[in-house]
């Protein structure tokens, strides 16, 4: 006789263990709510396309800033539906998508066993800071935990059908998602990819492709013609085909040694194998369906890791953790010492946090704490939630004055140090021969660019809204995602400044020889391919140039090459 007692456990362990990541997935993203400098980058772009300026970063220039395109027309969306504050729409969308991703993650996952079920894996996710930290920020992570989750229900869903073939709606379906992975993220091609060709062999039609394809494909196309590129810029001046195995190997250690996070991935990897199988499995099985997933989270991790991890302490690497983990977000009871230990080191790493040493703010950065960075620069007590809050900054002393000069007619500003130390900001005239837009300069690109007018011009030296700064050559041993610098006489020569009016110091020199160097054909080429008038002409010569020039084009920083 059945116990109806051990039934009822059975039929709500999956329930209970959906509310319980629900409910700590919802406190946890909450808690630590936050905008990161770089997810106000995206806010710039949706304020351009409310505004019909298109998907661009600066008006007339078709740079794309944003690595992922589904991000800045979702949050454009919300926008056009609510009205609210574009921040609070970055946050909450963020914190959403985020809690969904945990819940449909451990749903799916708590679907492949029959008895009772505890949470593993998901825990040990939800513990790591970072990993919290990025359910907002205002960056695309939550959008890609949400991917990776629907997919991984969807093909547990493809793999357990309940006729010999599965409904045709539930293949096209999958097969679309897919194809979206390249829209999301491109790194998450690795993961659509894998589950294309699985399908394709599996159902040997070519309507999955049909599918698959077409969303992708236009947009490829149209951003080729576009923006004469064929990746997100992001790619392009963070150099994401390079390679610094070391850096990437001091990365992982970075993310890896405060929480001892190899100790639960261990246990939970015995627990995976303790009753595992190896045996060739059928295409369309679990089997399968966890392969895909730990066989792309590695490659994802190996990518990371070679391209040199990231300047934001975990962030590339919660990616690879969580595809990795969905697996295992749940244990069986026979498995009962992986749940139990993964809640008592979730436990401890909560209480014990990320410690941080704020004294090396003050020094050569390497990878931070975003949250804590941003934080402990703009002077405040709570994490930065609107782009004002950056305002507290002392590098932006004086910076709503120098915006207000701009609009009233100048060309440039440019930061300098005032008596007694304090950091400012300051302009200069603009040459009334140059129809260039007033322009400003910063690394951190999404405080300026938000608390100044669309009109305004801003650039950075590293190149994510600056194709001239992202074609310069990689500072050896730089800063990862941060190791490319404009030079101060191309960023003058590249604007509306009176070179003759300078008086802070800068090299009038080098200023005229970078203006003169600019009108080799090369930098012409390029900017033509962004500032052009976009005509059906310019659309054909913005593929090509993808194809071609726009693959390996770099510039010398020495004005001095162009002049022989």
């Amino acid at each position: 006789m059945v116990n109806t007692g051990n039934k009822r456990i059975v039929r709500w362990s999956v329930p209970a263990s959906v509310l319980i990541i629900g409910v700590f997935s919802l406190w946890g993203g909450f808690a630590r709510r936050w905008i990161a400098d770089d997810g106000l980058i995206v806010l710039r772009t949706v304020r351009n396309l409310e505004a019909g300026n298109g998907p661009v970063f600066n008006v007339g220039e078709r740079v794309e800033a944003n690595t992922s395109t589904v991000w800045q027309y979702l949050i454009f969306v919300a926008r056009w539906v609510s009205g609210a504050e574009l921040e609070t729409i970055a946050i909450y969308l963020g914190l959403i998508l985020a809690v969904a991703a945990m819940v449909v993650g451990t749903w799916a996952s708590a679907s492949m066993h029959k008895g009772i079920v505890l949470p593993a894996g998901a825990l040990v996710y939800l513990a790591l800071p970072p990993a919290r930290d990025f359910f907002t920020s205002g960056l695309e992570w939550s959008l890609c935990l949400f991917y990776l989750a629907v997919l991984w229900w969807m093909l547990i869903s493809w793999a357990r059908p309940r006729q010999e073939l599965p409904p045709e709606p539930l293949v096209y379906g999958l097969a679309f998602w897919a194809g979206l992975s390249w829209l999301i993220r491109p790194e998450l091609a690795l993961y659509g990819g894998l589950v294309g060709v699985v399908l394709i062999v599996s159902t040997r039609s070519w309507k999955v492709i049909a599918a698959a394809l077409p969303l992708p494909l236009g947009y490829q196309v149209f951003r080729m013609g576009y923006y004469g590129l064929l990746t997100p810029h992001t790619a392009v001046a963070k150099s994401a085909a390079g390679s610094a195995w070391g850096k990437g190997f001091a990365y992982l250690g970075d993310f890896m040694m405060p929480y001892a996070l190899y100790l639960p991935l261990i246990v939970l990897a015995v627990a995976a194998l303790w009753k595992a199988k190896f045996r060739p499995p059928a295409l369309r099985s679990l089997q399968t369906v966890v392969y895909i997933f730990l066989g792309a989270a590695l490659l994802h991790a190996l990518y990371v890791v070679h391209v040199g991890g990231d300047f934001m302490h975990g962030r590339m690497l919660l990616l690879p953790l969580f595809a990795a983990l969905l697996p295992i977000f749940v244990v069986n009871l026979r498995t009962w010492w992986a749940a139990v230990f993964s809640a008592v080191w979730a436990l401890v790493i909560v209480v014990h946090g990320h410690p941080v040493d704020r004294a090396a703010y003050a020094g050569k950065l390497t990878v931070v704490d975003e949250r804590d960075y941003w934080t402990d620069i703009t002077n405040r007590q709570e994490p930065p939630r609107r782009a004002e809050d950056f305002l507290g900054m002392d590098l932006m002393n004086d910076y709503e004055k120098a915006v207000q000069d701009l609009a009233a007619g100048d060309a440039m500003t440019f930061r300098y140090i005032k008596e007694g130390g304090q950091p400012s900001w300051t302009t200069v005239p603009a040459d009334p021969e140059r129809s260039d837009p007033p322009t400003v300069y910063f690394l951190s690109l999404g405080l300026t660019s938000m608390n100044a007018p669309l009109e305004v011009r801003v650039l950075d030296e590293i190149g994510l809204s600056n194709p001239l700064a992202a074609r310069q050559p990689r500072i050896e041993g730089g800063r990862i995602g941060h190791d490319k610098s404009l030079g101060v006489a191309w960023q003058i020569a590249d604007s509306a400044v009176d070179i003759d009016s300078l008086l802070l110091g800068q090299d009038k020199d080098s200023a005229w020889q970078a203006r003169t160097a600019l009108n080799d054909a090369n930098f012409q080429k390029l900017f033509a391919t962004y500032r052009q008038p976009l005509t059906w002409g310019r659309f054909l010569e913005n593929v090509k140039f993808s194809l071609t020039e726009g693959r390996t084009l770099t510039f010398s920083s020495d004005p001095g090459d162009y002049l022989q």
